[in-house]
């Protein structure tokens, strides 16, 4: 096989593994903004509880 055909024979692998990546970058971007939620949530609550035993 030439390197051309190789190349033609490997194109769709490869744009299902770029959708494959691009689709667990998305989840994962999904879960840092559920962290950062939780996390200005909990900082808000700790800081409101805390004024108020002062």
């Amino acid at each position: 096989m030439s390197e051309k055909e190789n190349n033609t024979a490997n194109a769709p692998a490869e744009n299902g593994n770029e959708e494959r990546a691009l689709s667990v970058f998305a989840s994962e971007r999904n879960e840092d903004m559920t962290a950062l939620i939780f996390c200005l949530i909990t900082t808000f609550l700790v800081l409101l509880f805390t004024k108020w035993m002062v």
